[in-house]
């Protein structure tokens, strides 16, 4: 079986949160062929994991982020040459399946009835929700200066994910919540029940993690450590929420604490944040082991976005009791109080964290849980079986 994979950014080496998801979904493919993965940004791989090919989309070279050229809010309106280069790609590798990333790629969805090939489109969010949500987080008045303009771009977003679930012949989500989203979304998916939508969970990003010692010394200083993408809207709100409403309450404690937020491309927002609230800034970490090896506790008080989750099952791997609002574990199943701190807020968190503090042992025994509820449900091994599961049906409804 031979198996194309068209992603964004080049997945390896693995860093962010979709780079995560798209290599080991790669991964788990190889157990059924050759896997060739083509990227629009990104330079060449240094290395590649067996069985698999990268290729770059020349065409895209030096044009800069997709979605300061798209006219969409969601779909990256590929120009003619890279559309052409893609195809061609497409054509000579004659793929038996395509799995495409996300709602931003889904034009290619169109070359299929050409070229062949069974078609996966693989959303690592609802965009159209986070859509939303961003506009929803703008002040009152910008949102009804430009009221029309907003609900012109969310109900284009919508469209696209229905569009894109149509066109594909099986849908991948994160989560049941996800699956439930991309049906009722803003708007009902006329027919939903002919979509073949399967939940693929994602990875634990390093499974090396699960190795760090969970023991009550670690939770008794207030170390926390916050990693994620640091360029993306719901991840810079995140650090916003920590530096104004955690801060506080952790230095009346009188207890020591420290904050660490860790990630890739940090916008200039987050950098200010982090320098006005005593927050150690670590860019583009060349290894997160050791950065969570070194706290005891993952804030996470988001309050948009959706899909991979990753910072959670990471935290969680590595032993952090992870102290999150709802939003942030949303759609994996995870029971508050007993595998995570959970909190309205980041202020109602930090006032958490310090409790918490005082009984390390028990913050190691919610640490042990949430540790032992990701290796069950989210090693690599349960994700390749159910990629391969989802494909073996996926095959079996290849008409004749």
């Amino acid at each position: 079986m031979k198996i194309l994979q068209f992603t964004v950014d080049c997945p390896y080496p693995p860093v962010s949160g979709a780079e995560i998801r798209n290599a080991a979904n790669a991964r788990a493919l190889t157990a059924l062929g050759e896997v060739l993965t083509v990227s629009f940004t990104g330079a060449p791989a240094p290395s590649l994991p067996p069985n698999i090919r990268h290729r770059i989309i020349e065409a895209a070279r030096g044009r800069g982020p997709w979605q300061k050229r798209s006219a969409h809010p969601t779909v990256h309106m590929i120009p003619a040459d890279e559309l052409a280069e893609a195809a061609s790609i497409w054509k000579n590798f004659a793929p038996d399946l395509v799995v495409v990333e996300d709602i931003a790629l889904s034009q290619l969805l169109a070359l299929a009835p050409e070229h062949g090939g069974r078609t996966v489109v693989d959303l690592h969010n609802i965009d159209s929700r986070t859509l939303a949500d961003r506009i929803g987080a703008l002040p009152l008045w910008q949102r009804l200066r430009r009221f029309r303009e907003h609900r012109a771009k969310i109900a284009q977003a919508r469209e696209a994910d229905i569009l894109a679930a149509k066109a594909a012949d099986q849908v991948w989500v994160c989560s049941e919540a996800d699956r439930a989203t991309l049906a009722l979304g803003p708007a009902p998916a006329p027919d939903f029940s002919a979509i073949d939508v399967k939940v693929i969970a994602n990875p634990i990003p390093d499974e090396t993690v699960l190795s760090l010692p969970i023991a009550a010394r670690r939770y008794q200083e207030i170390r926390l450590c916050f990693i994620g993408h640091l360029g993306y809207f719901p991840n810079i709100d995140a650090v916003r929420q920590i530096g104004r409403k955690m801060v506080p309450p952790l230095a009346a404690s009188g207890q020591p604490w420290s904050i660490t937020v860790a990630g890739r491309s940090p916008r200039e927002i987050v950098r200010h944040c982090c320098a006005t609230h005593g927050l150690n800034l670590v860019e583009n970490p060349p290894r997160l082991p050791d950065l969570l090896a070194a706290a005891g506790y993952a804030p996470i008080p988001l309050r948009f976005g959706g899909g991979t989750r990753i910072k959670v099952l990471e935290a969680m791997a590595a032993g952090l009791v992870v102290c999150a609002t709802n939003k942030a574990v949303e759609g994996l199943g995870l029971e508050a109080g007993t595998h995570f701190l959970s909190g309205r807020d980041a202020g109602e968190l930090a006032a958490k964290i310090v409790t918490f503090a005082a009984e390390p042992q028990k913050a190691a025994e919610m640490a042990a849980a949430g540790r032992a509820f990701v290796r069950d449900r989210h090693s690599f091994a349960a994700i390749e079986r159910t990629i391969l599961q989802a494909v073996d049906g996926l095959s079996a409804r290849r008409p004749d």
